[in-house]
């Protein structure tokens, strides 16, 4: 198995390979390279899922037909705690940890 192999399957929904080889520039891996229990340790492959799961947190509904591709809110959510857990880890600019929420209401947004 590929380490672009690896990434793609942490989870069932549809990831596109140009994600991953952009994951894979952005993190300083070489995705076609195999995938070792060493390198599931190293930091920019922990740092690789954890962008994978923002883009999956971060992914629209599908759905045409009779065919949905959908992930409900509290997988979206766990995904995004995942994710957080890892760029705190490793102090990346990713991470959100703020804990707030905004919403939107009218013509006014609420924090």
């Amino acid at each position: 198995m590929t380490i672009s192999e690896s990434l793609i399957s942490l989870n069932s929904f549809p990831i596109p390979t140009s994600f991953i080889s952009k994951v894979g520039i952005d993190r300083d891996l070489i995705v076609s390279e195999e995938y070792t229990y060493i390198i599931s340790n190293f930091k920019n492959y922990q740092l690789a899922i954890a962008d994978v799961y923002m883009w999956i947190h971060d992914s629209p509904n599908l759905s045409e037909q009779d065919v949905s591709i959908s992930s409900i809110a509290v997988i979206k959510q766990d995904l995004m705690n995942k994710a957080n857990a890892i760029y705190k880890k490793y102090n990346d600019a990713k991470y959100s940890g703020s804990g707030i929420i905004y919403g939107f209401i009218g013509d006014t947004f609420n924090v």
